[in-house]
């Protein structure tokens, strides 16, 4: 009887501590995150905020991508193969340019420090940020606040934070085609709710009307989100192309045929073959001019990264040929004539006749200065 009562007497301590920690968490003045914590699976469920971000709630900690997984085991390991997990050592792997002779290296991470960094490249690449437990992972990247919506990460505006701009625009190709005019005027009245399970269970009997996001790159709920990715960075196709294609197909056949599907996928792998290979005759112009010297950066290079803004007007310009490039292939998947077109394979011509108007003159402008040399040479 003895033993009972030291037992409750201990469990009712354990649990008064529990509870005034949680107070302690609940009285934050951060209430925002406190009042959706509240309306959360977490807080529903009992997963309080010392779960999460530690004991201590002067001192909150960032919960690793290893933290959320200790729950969402199968998420983390979907996430650990996806092109997310690695996006953070991709900004920051390291290659270098030539100049002056001197090896100079291409920082990822190019934004000046004090303020434009915080809103540059390491901004979106977070999501594979790197924590001291060695995982990877920013999972509020896609999952901000504390309400944790599964609707939220649903939708197409989620993805917009990263895939959008001149580079990489991939919400606003998919917003300006046929696809995303569906979204954009009747997404809100379709049904996002559910479970992972249940939401996906009703893409198979009575699915969103139009592709999304989510349904070409992480079906059936999956976080490796390099589904449906027929390319890579670079522009290159992926090693297992037919396979990526092979995915993306059922998105289409809801509305379209086979036939027609693979047709139009061939049809962005054609738009995809013929820019990066404008793109890469530019880089031969480009290394043949490194080669002969004729590269004049704009000051002493430190940073080989053309958005550091040390490199040449001609470098300049070859990068803008390679983001166009990117536009028109994405544009291109995102079935967007606006982006595969105009603003990317039109935008393209245009600057590479700019490109080579501007290494013929740097060639002319040399051969003028040897020639100047050899008439100052006889004057001697």
């Amino acid at each position: 009887m003895k033993r009972t009562l030291i037992g409750l007497i201990a469990i009712l301590v354990l649990v008064s501590g529990v509870a005034m920690a949680a107070d302690k968490w609940l009285d934050s003045p951060q209430t925002n995150a406190v009042n959706q914590w509240k309306q959360s699976k977490h807080g529903q469920n009992g997963v309080g905020c010392a779960t999460c971000h530690g004991d201590d709630p002067a001192n909150p900690q960032k919960p690793s991508a290893a933290t959320c997984g200790s729950c969402h085991a199968q998420q983390y390991a979907d996430f650990a193969l996806s092109t997310h997990a690695i996006s953070l050592e991709h900004a920051q792997s390291k290659s270098y340019g030539m100049y002056d002779g001197k090896r100079v290296e291409y920082k990822g991470l190019a934004y000046g420090t004090g303020g434009p960094d915080k809103f540059g490249c390491e901004n979106c690449h977070q999501v594979g940020y790197i924590h001291d437990d060695g995982s990877k992972g920013d999972c509020a990247s896609c999952h901000p606040g504390h309400l944790f919506s599964l609707e939220l990460a649903r939708k197409p505006e989620a993805c917009n934070g990263c895939h959008a701009g001149a580079g990489h625009p991939q919400y606003e190709s998919y917003i300006d085609s046929n696809h995303g005019k569906l979204y954009v005027t009747l997404g809100d009245k379709w049904d996002w709710s559910g479970s992972t399970a249940e939401f996906w269970a009703r893409q198979e009997t009575n699915p969103l009307p139009t592709p999304t996001c989510v349904t070409c790159h992480m079906p059936g709920g999956t976080h490796n989100t390099r589904m449906g990715m027929a390319h890579e960075l670079t522009g290159q196709r992926v090693a297992d192309y037919e396979q990526q294609i092979d995915l993306m197909v059922p998105n289409c056949t809801g509305c379209h045929t086979p036939e027609y599907a693979r047709t139009w996928l061939g049809y962005a792998d054609g738009t995809a073959q013929v820019t990066l290979a404008r793109t890469a005759e530019a880089k031969k112009e480009l290394e043949a001019l490194r080669k002969e010297g004729l590269l004049r950066p704009t000051m002493e290079v430190t940073n080989a990264h053309p958005i550091a803004g040390q490199l040449s007007g001609v470098e300049k310009i070859f990068f803008e040929v390679n983001m166009a490039a990117n536009r028109a292939r994405k544009g291109a998947y995102h079935m967007s004539p606006q982006w595969a077109g105009r603003t990317g394979w039109t935008d393209q011509s245009f600057l590479l006749m700019e490109f080579r108007s501007e290494v013929d003159r740097l060639r002319r402008e040399a051969e003028l200065e040897q020639k100047i040399l050899k008439l100052e040479e006889q004057f001697k």
